[in-house]
């Protein structure tokens, strides 16, 4: 277990976008700058991601560095969906996509993504998915979120298992998307059977509350004490807001990877290219981070909070190309277990 005190936490945030001026030799590339010179003459760029949240903080950290282009944005859950019925259309609107790595796999076997280069950008190696179509930006890793004014640290659970003890029995609740996936990870290090075991044990033992709706409005009445499964950028967004929460992260270490990737027909091609590339980059992670509490936990991260993670020992299960299969199958048998169609 690896708990994570938000007032302590948020210190580590506080990074200017100033920070790390001396490691911004690609965007003085030659490289890099013909690509500004030829993407201010597009004036705008769009991207799309999977809420708006994940790409409403980007025209004001990327402006501040590359002025002159228009970002605009959509946040929707359905993206992936809308890019393929406008690409069968013939209709091509947004250049930029961003979302998890499983979830632009529609895309990628459709030949709907462009191979850019990364390199310029600084960016290479572990950092590059989908032979060079993708390019990693930050991971969401899934924690248990609490409410510190009714939870004793002593409670706090340090594995995953632990929450089939009966004193979590009636004070859980649970996102009926994120479990699911959840379970696919875990099934990764445990095996099928067993995650999927726990997964009944989940529903049919401790009273767990799955629902659609937020469940930050659970903890914060003290209806449910802990939301399972949700995000560590979650737990520091809602303590933002003033919430009494906290958040710790079970052994494994469970991250799911987002990415960003250049579509094949964006029409504002070098913009996209540029925006894509960017937000690899230290400078976009930090502002990532600081705005909206989301890191980049790879092991080569320069973010406090992936540096304090790995520092604890903790075990990782990163989503990679190599086990979404595997993932994916285990999540859907998972996924009427906990909607409550099938035990």
């Amino acid at each position: 277990m690896v708990r994570i005190v938000f007032k302590l936490f948020a210190g580590a945030l506080a990074i200017s976008f100033a920070a790390g001026a001396a490691a911004q030799s690609w965007k003085d590339s030659a490289a890099v700058r013909a690509l500004y010179e030829n993407a201010k003459k597009e004036r705008k760029v769009i991207i799309w991601g999977p809420q708006q949240r994940e790409v409403d903080w980007i025209p004001e950290a990327f402006g501040s560095m590359f002025p002159g282009i228009e970002v605009q944005w959509l946040g929707d859950n359905n993206i992936a969906t809308k890019a393929i019925a406008e690409a069968r259309a013939g209709r091509h609107e947004v250049d930029v996509f961003h979302t998890s790595l499983g979830g632009v796999l529609p895309l990628n076997q459709r030949g709907l993504l462009a191979v850019n280069d990364w390199s310029v950008f600084g960016t290479k190696g572990r950092n590059v998915a989908l032979d060079g179509k993708a390019g990693l930006t930050s991971n969401h890793v899934y924690a248990v979120v609490y409410n510190t004014q009714k939870v004793k640290p002593s409670d706090l659970p340090k594995l995953w298992t632990d929450l089939l003890d009966p004193r979590y029995k009636g004070k859980m609740v649970g996102s009926s998307f994120l479990m699911p996936r959840l379970m696919g990870f875990l099934g990764l290090e445990w095996g099928e059977d067993k995650a999927l075991q726990f997964a009944r044990n989940l529903v049919e033992k401790t009273d767990i509350l799955v629902t659609q709706a937020p469940r930050d409005s659970f903890l914060q009445s003290g209806e449910r004490v802990y939301a399972i499964g949700d995000f560590d950028s979650a737990g520091l967004f809602w303590a933002s807001r003033g919430l009494p929460v906290s958040y710790v992260i079970p052994q494994p270490a469970v991250a799911v990877q987002f990415i960003i990737a250049v579509m094949a027909n964006a029409p504002n091609r070098n913009a996209a290219r540029l925006l894509a590339g960017w937000m690899t980059t230290p400078e976009a992670k930090r502002a990532r981070e600081k705005m909206r509490f989301e890191a980049d936990y790879g092991p080569d991260s320069e973010s406090p909070a992936a540096k304090k993670l790995h520092s604890s020992g903790v075990k990782f299960l990163f989503e990679n190309e190599a086990n979404m299969a595997q993932r994916e199958q285990i999540y859907k048998k998972a996924t009427p277990i906990f909607t409550g169609q099938k035990r």
